[in-house]
């Protein structure tokens, strides 16, 4: 075989590696949840895993989130609450209501304002968290709060000092007193008195917060923590509860017996705030968690699948190599896959037999059998794993099962009359294909809809009964309305629109709100320029031809909202025809026109920081009432007059919330109160930030 055709076959089978960047299981099990009986089986799993792994197992570290714990108590007014994807499921966010007390967020501390009426509004107590806070709840007068310890380089001690410690005879503490571990903390506190708060529990773990539910008085909490296996140990997390260090028995860990490259625990806490016994867990070795869903019966945990590279290789092997090839070529390449050396002797033994017209064809043939296996290939290889997990107060793992593509985040997942709906993304680029599955209560795929917008991905979902709306993007925005109402979903009606929408929320039954980007075609090639925020407004009563009713363009080229990434950020009010968004808005002071140069391509100049307050209504569309914004004077004179500006970040308006008449505007530094029909300023409250900010460049 001529070394540079050998080369152009091997190359082509290397690049087909390579573009498949998402690689999951040697093994398909639907098997029934396991657990380790023994430290020695646990062990045992963890080494054998490493072997398979070429690199050797390690631990990854996560980044962790914090939050706060409490819920909307309360009487008075009328008042937002946070935007949350299913109802009866609330989420954590920064700042909380009741509809007189504000809890906010803000540097190391949390604030308890009464906030209504505005005119009388003040700070009643703050909180210094000892931490790094992030989201929190409140349940009338419990206030949990999940955070990070703040690292101290001086501290490199873990929860628990020494070698080697047995608790109990099915629990193992292996301890690396030299080893810092990441540890966070849920802080819960009794907020009966508002002057005075009272900590009446302190859970720390090593690891780090996922995400959290509450459903009545239950919190439900994800946390990623790291497991190891080295130097013949296994080192496993800990968590203690005001200072009692709780066990973590062998046989109360889960598996699934499916290849990973980095295993953790995930576990899940369930606390009950009327009752401060321990908190019920369950742990479940598993890959990173990606992303979740939660209904009020059950949580999903979705990561994606791993598989081990030389069955990748195989799989190219047989569906675009051996095909081509005679009979005995093809059994005893088959017979000798675990041996790539043996498999490239026989290839070329095969190929040397051949005659110049027979080796043209055969590599023409291998170019076009590569081809078509692409979107098999990417199906088997890029998949996301379910885990169903029932939560009824008590945690219990129900099922477990998986679908072909990759997740975007929780609104591409729904659950419906028991049935559980899952949107996907497979591919990358020209290649990119975009499906949706439906699974029985058992996660097992009773219907799907796949390969939609072929070189698209899927930008935003919105799950509405016994309907989907899915937005995908390449060039223009096609917003597809899919039916959902039996096992098989298919396509109503689709709309093809400049742009895309980021997060879709219900308008109505009818309506949907998008918000996204809007996009021009580029003239340099076979793809848009995204420009600046668009909102849009889409009529969907006729399933077959959906329209856009109303649009509103915000800015040029580098206009961002919090809201695109972060439904929270979003606050909608269809009784008080009231949308109200964080915008950075960026503008094109001039365009370069010059030949060879996109003037679409150019980033605008940061000259607005603030945000946008619309009225919505079906008959007049987005109508701007006004802007607000959290800097001073000085600030805003910068932006008018210079090009590069360092920004302070906890200056930016990140939520908004009303009470009544009065609209309240929240940044790590203030809390405005305006008045909602005309924006006129009612009162500033000054938060107690004091944590080092550091200022980010805007362009």
């Amino acid at each position: 075989m001529k070394k540079s055709n050998m080369l152009m076959v091997l190359g082509i089978i290397v690049f087909l590696a390579l573009v498949i960047t998402t690689i999951l299981p040697k093994e398909t099990y639907k098997d029934s949840v396991k657990k380790f009986n023994s430290n020695e089986e646990l062990k045992n799993y963890l080494k054998q895993r490493q072997v398979q792994n070429n690199f050797g197992y390690y631990s990854k570290g996560l980044g962790v989130r914090e939050m706060a714990l409490s819920e909307d108590s309360g009487s008075s007014p009328t008042y937002s609450k946070t935007n949350i994807q299913v109802e009866g499921v609330d989420e954590p966010d920064i700042v909380k209501n009741d509809g007189k007390y504000i809890y906010v967020l803000s540097g190391e501390n949390l604030s308890i304002i009464q906030a209504y009426p505005g005119e009388d509004a003040e700070i009643l107590s703050i909180l210094n968290l000892d931490g790094i806070p992030n989201d929190i709840f409140i349940n009338e007068n419990k206030l949990v709060v999940f955070g990070q310890e703040r690292y101290n380089y001086n501290d490199q001690v873990p929860l628990l000092e020494g070698t080697a410690e047995i608790v109990s005879p099915k629990m193992m503490l292996i301890r690396e007193p030299w080893a810092y571990t990441q540890k966070s903390f849920i802080k819960i506190y009794n907020v009966e008195d508002k002057y005075n708060p009272k900590l009446e529990r302190n859970i720390v773990y090593e690891g780090g917060y996922y995400d959290a539910r509450m459903i009545n008085n239950y919190v439900y909490v994800i946390v990623n923590q790291p497991i190891s296996y080295r130097d013949d140990n296994v080192i496993l997390p800990m968590i203690k509860d005001n200072e009692r260090i709780l066990e973590m028995p062998i046989d109360n860990i889960y598996y699934f017996d499916v290849y990973d490259d980095s295993y953790r625990l995930t576990t899940i806490l369930s606390l009950d705030l009327n009752n401060l016994n321990d908190p019920e867990k369950k742990m479940f070795l598993t890959g990173y968690t990606q992303n979740i869903y939660v209904s009020e019966k059950n949580i999903y945990l979705t990561s994606q699948k791993q598989i081990p590279y030389y069955d990748y290789q195989k799989l190219i092997f047989e569906k675009t190599i051996i095909p081509l090839v005679d009979l005995p070529t093809q059994d005893n390449l088959r017979n000798n896959l675990n041996d790539p050396g043996k498999v490239q002797s026989i290839f070329e033994e095969y190929y040397n037999k051949l005659s110049e017209n027979e080796k043209q064809n055969l590599m023409q043939k291998m170019n076009e059998k590569m081809n078509d296996a692409q979107e098999y290939i990417q199906k088997e290889t890029q998949k996301t794993i379910i885990h169903k997990i029932e939560i009824n107060n008590n945690i219990n793992y129900k099922s477990r099962g998986e679908v072909p593509g990759i997740v975007l985040n929780q609104f591409s997942m729904d659950e419906y009359k028991d049935n559980f709906r899952i949107a996907t993304t497979t591919g990358w680029g020209d290649n990119s294909l975009n499906h949706m599955y439906n699974l029985d209560e058992n996660l097992n795929i009773i219907g799907k809809l796949e390969d939609l917008a072929h070189g698209e991905k899927i930008y935003s979902v919105r799950f509405m009964k016994d309907r989907a709306y899915l937005v995908t993007f390449k060039q223009t925005d096609p917003l597809f309305v899919i039916d959902l109402s039996n096992n098989e979903p298919r396509i109503l009606g689709e709309l093809k629109i400049p742009g895309y929408s980021d997060y879709l929320h219900p308008y109505d039954e009818t309506h949907i709100i998008g918000i996204g980007k809007e996009a021009v075609e580029s003239q340099q090639g076979n793809f848009a320029l995204y420009q600046g925020v668009k909102l849009s407004l889409f009529d969907v009563s006729d399933v077959n031809n959906p329209i856009e009713i109303s649009k509103y363009n915000i800015g040029d080229r580098g206009t961002d909202s919090e809201a695109l990434h972060e439904h929270k950020a979003f606050l909608f009010d269809k009784d008080k025809n009231l949308l109200v968004l964080p915008i950075s808005l960026h503008e094109v002071k001039e365009r370069n026109n010059q030949p060879g140069f996109d003037p679409n391509a150019a980033y605008g100049e940061l000259t607005y920081e603030g945000a946008y307050t619309f009225s919505l209504n079906l008959e007049e569309g987005f109508k701007l009432k006004g802007r607000l914004t959290h800097l001073n004077q000085d600030e805003i004179n910068k932006l008018k007059e210079e090009k590069y500006y360092y920004q302070d970040y906890n200056s930016k308006i990140r939520r908004s919330l009303y009470i009544n008449n009065n609209l309240y505007t929240v940044s790590g530094k203030y809390i405005k109160i305006n008045n909602l029909d005309n924006l006129d300023e009612i009162k500033t409250i000054e938060l107690p930030f004091n944590q080092e900010s550091y200022p980010i460049v805007l362009y």
